[in-house]
């Protein structure tokens, strides 16, 4: 049995010494000596051009600029479609009124919310305002860092709180 163990082992090393991928790679000499390169090290070249290229220091908006935009989001307005050959047909008349009484429409305001806040600007129903803006019956007094706080004509002050809040979105400054 240990013969056959030794006889089975010299075998094994004979065909890995046979085996030519598992040998390291071997360059001919001749007396004059040759260094092959491989291609990560060219490889690795071009990303440290890349990386030069791009490790100069980038200029970025003065923070003054920021503050001074009213709305901070840029929106594209899409251009009105203009109908060439359509007619434009007046509303029929709303039943109901007293004759010769106009009808005025009830107007539902819909209720203040805060949905966003950035630096001194608070978005509320969908349009940015900045310190000391009217909104509606009350301008905007205070930004703080989850609510605003809006005071009346009458001394009346009414506070706006930031009602949900995601927590996917996290900025950490250092």
């Amino acid at each position: 049995m240990k013969t056959f163990i030794i006889i089975s082992s010299f075998f094994t090393l004979m065909l890995q010494a046979s085996n030519s991928i598992n040998t390291p790679m071997s360059v001919p000499s001749l007396g004059n000596v040759t260094v092959l390169q491989s291609k990560s090290d060219k490889e690795l070249a071009w990303v440290d051009e890349q990386i030069q290229a791009i490790l100069p220091s980038r200029i970025g908006v003065a923070d003054g600029y920021i503050n001074s935009l009213n709305d901070p989001m840029k929106y594209t307005a899409q251009a009105p479609k203009s109908g060439d050959g359509m007619i434009k047909m007046l509303a029929p008349p709303k039943l109901g009124g007293l004759p010769g009484m106009p009808l005025l429409p009830k107007v539902v305001e819909e209720p203040l919310r805060l949905q966003g806040l950035m630096n001194k600007s608070a978005l509320i129903n969908g349009k940015w305002y900045r310190l000391n803006d009217p909104i509606r019956a009350y301008t905007l007094a205070e930004i703080k860092p989850g609510s605003i706080l809006l005071s009346g004509s009458k001394g009346q002050q009414l506070i706006l709180f930031i009602s949900k809040q995601n927590n996917n979105i996290k900025i950490n400054t250092k």
